[in-house]
């Protein structure tokens, strides 16, 4: 495999996960000297050495440096690139489950956010997430770090333009909800499925062009003098309701 072709990711869930679920070839972990002795970084060791990984044990300075002084927790890999799915496949891969959720992101641009949600969407049942290929923060380490290996355990589709692959959807049977604080309270909703939730960027929410292609705009009821949730943790509440009601 082409080293240059290759994705970075750091932190000890991360790398653990990527080992585990053995779905990406792992072809280099570095470990920090360090970090010798540590149980869960041993086992991340004998991992790897199971499936024949080269392991280098290097100074924490130098993997500072490789990491651009992320936090690393003493553990890097050399991966291959996340798979991301074409809409077709992922429909084709969905079809015959009519309680069916996946996530949209639209313009979303916090590595946080993104990583935070991703973690979320894989814990509560959510089997795909779309993401737009411009103006969207894409899979990087620091996404990766956040969501703690959640992205080995969900597709990850990524389109060209996100409203027409809503219209695709909605052909293709699935019902899709907007995130907007002025929509309908999820107190008030019961979901149809298959479904979207499209969750929009930190700071302008979801595009007036995506809103048109949602069969409802829904929002969280709130109180107190918080002007609004951040949108990883909006986006777990909408996704939590939605999962509670869809698959129960």
């Amino acid at each position: 495999m082409n080293e240059t072709n290759l994705d970075m990711i750091y932190g000890i869930r991360p790398v653990q996960e990527a080992l585990r679920s053995k779905k990406r070839n792992v072809t280099q972990l570095y470990v920090s000297d360090s970090k010798a002795g540590h149980r869960t970084v041993e086992e991340i060791i004998r991992l790897a050495k199971r499936a024949n990984v080269k392991i280098d044990r290097i100074d924490n300075s130098t993997l500072d440096r490789l990491t651009r002084h992320a936090n690393h927790q003493g553990v890097m890999a050399k991966i291959q690139p996340v798979r991301l799915m074409k809409l077709s496949n992922a429909i084709y891969e969905s079809d015959g489950n009519k309680k069916d959720l996946w996530l949209a992101v639209d313009e979303m641009t916090d590595p946080q956010n993104l990583g935070a949600i991703i973690r979320s969407a894989a814990c509560l049942g959510f089997s795909t997430i779309i993401l737009p290929n411009r103006r969207t923060v894409g899979i990087t380490p620091a996404v990766y770090k956040v969501a703690c290996g959640a992205i080995e355990n969900i597709n990850i589709v990524e389109v060209a333009n996100l409203s027409a692959a809503l219209n695709d959807l909605k052909e293709e049977g699935f019902w899709i909800y907007g995130a907007d604080m002025a929509g309908k309270p999820i107190t008030k909703m019961q979901y149809a499925s298959p479904a979207v939730l499209v969750i929009g960027s930190e700071g302008f929410g979801i595009r007036e062009k995506t809103a048109e292609n949602c069969d409802e705009i829904i929002s969280i009821p709130q109180k107190g003098g918080v002007e609004s949730l951040n949108a990883a943790a909006a986006a777990s509440i909408i996704m939590y309701d939605m999962m509670a009601k869809v698959k129960c």
